[in-house]
């Protein structure tokens, strides 16, 4: 097969600029102004990646830590992100450097009076009230530059409710409004911006978003397109498939929908459209396929982390209990591409086009290892940064060896030797952990035996070059990929602040409970819509915060396992990322399919809606939940006829959807369906 018949991923070198400008940042820089990014941006990755593996420095408390992630997050966006879409310009105007430059001060005076008396008072001097107002108003402008405005406006109709509380009836009256004690509470404790999200985001999610972004830049999502395109390309609607599975793996990683999304469409979308789907198709199995991927584990985006903090579970039991409802709403999104496709008469790939497996999985398989090694780590019970940290040294010693070794063998084995030595030793020295050093040891031979494979069967290294250039592109988009989650987690903790400050935390689980009338299903359904409506436009991070403080308590209260509850909302915030009007994944594949973006985020909100009704099963009924207090409640047998029901009833309601099977289905068939 010669290498024009076969089709394989390219990088397109615009995805980048294009995530950016959907983002909210059209701004372009050049010179010394992309080099003070690129610097930031590389020491905020450096930064959590030695807390990840080595914990924080001394004297840096977690809430220190938060500070210094806050701080890196604030400059990046007003140097990246300019005050409105349009302006098209080319360098950082002089008031955004300003801007940047009062956010650092801000995060300095946070850092040098965190134990000042009138901090530890509560009894704050005016310097602390404007330092809090002006961090208040830094927060909220990043939030409308990189996130949009309607997690602003959700956020000033809390601040409103918590002042004009008093003039509102019971149960939603109160009489907490206190401008001093509201700047204290959101800006100096724990219980506003400094609180539960942006913890998570400063200890989880960033270190994991450094893992996808490095992942990325060697290559992994040309494996992951490859290999799904061999797969399922040759059979019908098969590069639609392909979509499905490659977004999936990538989006579990990256956590990002509309990165995922413009990554992964760039090149699934042109394929599509190529064998027969209609561009708004085509656009909406991508921004399907792309959202839905923040549900399957082993990462599941940033959701997971989020649950840490909000349930009583630990990480393992949370990817165990998201699996199979993760993989059968896979299986319903693939079946109503199948179904799509069986309506319109879309074939598959011509087999000589696909890139051969054993190719494939020669030139990248061993990116899959620092996936194996990040599960490993976690099942084994390290802590989730470290597992992540070891994750990423072995992947960079694999990135780095796999091209070092096979350009020089000699120069790249005594490099590997000095590596492997250095690291060795630290562990004597500096008391490093040994695990880095097995670490690398692991990825210098798994290197060695990769290129003596490649040479084997004469097939060439991997067309990805990974060096310094690549290592520090990658620690600079996961910086850029950060701010989306930075600011919203920021925000967030202001909702959060509110809703326990004014005791609306004890009030609302009451208030839906009594307005459901102590039924379940119309609970289930009340939330169902109250995730739809606040998830629109806000990342999943920002939704899930919200639904996990405001609506699953009312759900646990009616009866549904912690686990259940928090699954639930956590599903239909997914869910509303691929909602029209405010559908960013469908804007940010529309150009590439060249649609029209709202039919984009219909075709998207019905092939993500095969599922629809799956929480409602697991909420009510849990067992495929394989919750760790069920365990050795249930038989595999029982289990695998919960999930055989459920799959059945996915199957059934995706034939409703498309009004096909086979043939075009009779109205009464249609309504048996």
């Amino acid at each position: 097969m010669s290498k024009k018949e076969e089709i394989s991923y390219q990088a397109d070198p615009e995805v980048e600029k294009k995530v950016n400008e959907l983002a909210g940042s059209d701004r372009v820089l050049r010179g010394w102004m992309a080099l003070l990014i690129l610097v930031i941006a590389i020491a905020m990755s450096l930064y959590h990646l030695y807390t990840a593996g080595f914990g924080l420095m001394p004297g840096v408390g977690t809430r220190t830590h938060m500070i210094i992630h806050l701080t890196f997050g604030l400059a990046l966006v007003f140097l990246i992100f300019p005050i409105k879409r349009g302006l098209g310009q080319t360098k950082i105007v002089w008031y955004d450097f300003l801007i940047a430059l009062l956010a650092i001060f801000v995060g300095y005076y946070l850092y040098a009076n965190q134990t000042s008396t009138s901090i530890l008072t509560g009894r704050m001097s005016t310097m602390d009230l404007i330092m809090g107002i002006t961090l208040l108003a830094l927060v909220l402008e990043s939030t409308r530059r990189v996130v949009g405005k309607p997690l602003v406006i959700i956020a000033s109709i809390f601040i409103a409710y918590f002042f004009l509380g008093h003039y509102l009836n019971p149960p939603f009256r109160h009489t907490r409004a206190n401008f001093e004690n509201f700047i204290y509470e959101m800006t100096y404790t724990t219980s506003g911006i400094f609180s539960t999200p942006l913890s998570v985001s400063a200890v989880y999610v960033f270190i994991f978003i450094l893992f996808g972004a490095i992942l990325e830049a060697t290559g992994a999502g040309k494996m992951f397109i490859d290999l799904a395109l061999r797969a399922f390309g040759k059979y019908k609607g098969g590069p639609a498939k392909a979509a499905v599975v490659s977004s999936g793996m990538l989006g579990s990683i990256s956590g990002s929908s509309v990165a995922n999304a413009v990554t992964t469409g760039t090149f699934t979308i042109p394929l599509m459209k190529k064998v027969g789907f209609k561009p708004q198709v085509a656009g909406g199995i991508e921004v399907a396929s792309s959202s839905s991927g923040q549900l399957l584990p082993p990462i599941m985006g940033a959701a997971a982390f989020l649950m840490i903090e909000y349930t009583p579970y630990t990480y393992a039991e949370i990817i165990r209990s998201a699996a199979i409802p993760a993989i059968l709403s896979y299986i319903a999104i693939l079946f109503m591409v199948h179904i799509e496709a069986s309506k319109h008469n879309i074939s598959g790939l011509p087999k000589e086009m696909l890139v051969s497996a054993r190719k494939t999985l020669i030139q990248h398989g061993y990116l899959i290892l620092p996936v194996i090694i990040l599960v490993y780590f976690l099942v084994r019970g390290n802590t989730v940064p470290n597992a992540a940290f070891f994750a990423i040294v072995i992947l960079l010693t694999l990135a780095v060896f796999t091209h070092r070794m096979r350009e020089k063998m000699g120069v790249g084995l005594l490099i590997a030797a000095i590596v492997g030595g250095f690291a060795y030793a630290m562990h004597f020295v500096l008391d490093w952990r040994i695990e880095i050093a097995v670490m690398v040891a692991i990825g210098i031979f798994v290197a060695l035996f990769v290129i003596l494979l490649q040479k084997q069967f004469k097939i060439d290294a991997a067309p990805v070059r990974f060096g310094m250039r690549e290592l520090f592109a990658g620690f600079e988009m996961a910086a850029r990929n950060s701010l989306t989650v930075v600011v919203a987690c920021a925000t967030a903790g202001i909702l959060i602040g509110v809703i326990n400050l004014t005791g609306l935390s004890a009030k609302l689980p009451i208030i839906i409970v009594n307005f459901a009338g102590d039924n379940l299903y119309l609970a289930l359904a009340f939330t169902l819509i109250a995730c739809l409506i606040l998830g629109l436009g806000l990342p999943t991070t920002a939704t899930y915060v919200i639904l996990a403080a405001m609506v699953a308590p009312a759900l646990v209260q009616m009866g549904v396992p912690i686990m259940a509850a928090h699954l639930f909302v956590l599903y239909y915030g997914i869910l509303a990322d691929d909602t029209p009007p405010i559908n960013l994944p469908a804007y940010a594949v529309s150009g590439i399919a060249n649609s029209e973006p709202i039919s984009t985020g219909i075709q998207g909100f019905k092939f993500d809606s095969g599922a629809l009704l799956l929480p409602f099963v697991f909420a009510t009924n849990t067992v495929i939940l394989l919750l760790p207090e069920n365990a050795g409640l249930y038989t595999w047998p029982v289990i695998a006829q919960n999930i055989f029901t459920a799959l059945l009833g996915i199957v059934a309601f995706v034939v409703f959807i498309q009004n096909f099977f086979l043939v075009k289905l009779r109205f009464y068939e249609r309504l048996l369906a």
